[in-house]
């Protein structure tokens, strides 16, 4: 450190190799899974953020994830809070963190709303077949690859619409350039159609949903051990699409101790936390000891009283775990 104004600290920067010209546009996602898929030692690590408010979101960017996995499926973001969460994500973490959103089935509202907001990835939950995707890409891109609608509230002409590439005053090419499409499959179905939506140019990364697809399967769900034969096959076809059409994956690690095995299968990106769980297992875990502290004191406490009343040498008062005393 030095006594230099900021710009002249290049060490203070946060590193941000992905970021677009400005922090409400997305970041190259596209490119960020590319690189992880072609080198595992680039692999992204992000967080699970389902507490739909931005004040917990401005905490997790400040860590600097490589993304934030925002859950606007089963989270219960509004449409502003979710707007505001996508940009507080990318300011506060200072254009480090590219936002990544799983939109509700079929909802192009909160599909509009995140990319309008500057969201670099969309996870289509319960992938099925092409068709699906098909549609989501229509509406999440600009022409000539979709139909996105534009919007006039995203850009202030010869203010704010700073962009990376030539001829792109409205940052169209940024979209289309960095935004990634991420299938998730979460069903029998979509296991069986799994290398079709793999082989589609526009779907960047595959993810998979045991939860949902353990119950389409009739299967019961697991976490940890032995997998069941069915939950095994499936997974099986599903790294195994992402390898053939060179597709990372995406998903989470339960444990430091999975990431290892994880990136052998062919995870780019990989959430290392989950706000929710995070937050629960804190929680838990200060309790336990708690308790575990308070039970050790009472403990000494006993001994500690058995040892003073004594009588005669041989007769001594012991408390007993209700708190009565007892001699012997």
């Amino acid at each position: 450190m030095t006594d230099q104004a900021y710009s002249d600290q290049p060490d203070l920067h946060a590193k941000a190799p992905f970021r677009a010209a400005l922090l409400t546009q997305p970041g190259n996602l596209k490119e960020a899974l590319r690189q992880a898929q072609a080198d595992p030692g680039k692999t992204l690590f992000g967080v699970g953020h389902g507490i739909p408010s931005t004040f917990v979101t401005k905490v997790l960017a400040s860590t600097k994830p490589d993304f934030i996995w925002i859950d606007g499926e089963h989270g219960m973001f509004n449409r502003l809070t979710l707007h505001d969460a996508v940009q507080a994500a990318q300011h506060h973490s200072e254009g480090r963190s590219m936002v990544i959103v799983r939109i509700p089935e079929h909802d192009e509202l909160t599909l509009s709303t995140a990319l309008d907001a500057g969201a670099s990835g969309i996870v289509i939950p319960h992938c099925e077949d092409v068709e699906e995707i098909k549609r989501v890409v229509d509406a999440a891109f600009y022409p000539p690859i979709g139909k996105r609608s534009f919007s006039p509230w995203t850009f202030t002409p010869g203010v704010s619409d700073a962009s990376l590439y030539s001829n792109d005053p409205f940052n169209m090419g940024t979209s289309n350039n960095h935004t990634a499409i991420i299938a998730q499959i979460e069903s029998v179905k979509g296991i069986e159609n799994v290398e079709e939506i793999a082989a589609l140019e526009h779907v960047s990364a595959l993810m998979f949903g045991p939860g949902d697809f353990s119950a389409d399967a009739g299967i019961p769900l697991k976490l940890g051990g032995e997998p069941h034969p069915i939950f095994a096959a499936a997974y099986g076809k599903l790294i195994a699409a992402g390898m053939k059409y060179n597709k990372p994956l995406m998903g989470a690690a339960m444990d430091a101790s999975m990431i290892p095995m994880l990136i052998s299968q062919g995870f780019g990106a990989i959430a290392v936390s989950m706000d929710v769980w995070g937050l629960a297992n804190l929680v838990h875990g200060g309790l336990k000891q708690g308790r575990e502290c308070a039970q050790q004191a009472s403990e000494a406490k006993k001994a500690e009283v058995n040892e003073k009343f004594t009588t005669n040498g041989t007769s001594k008062v012991s408390v007993t775990a209700n708190g009565k005393a007892t001699s012997s």
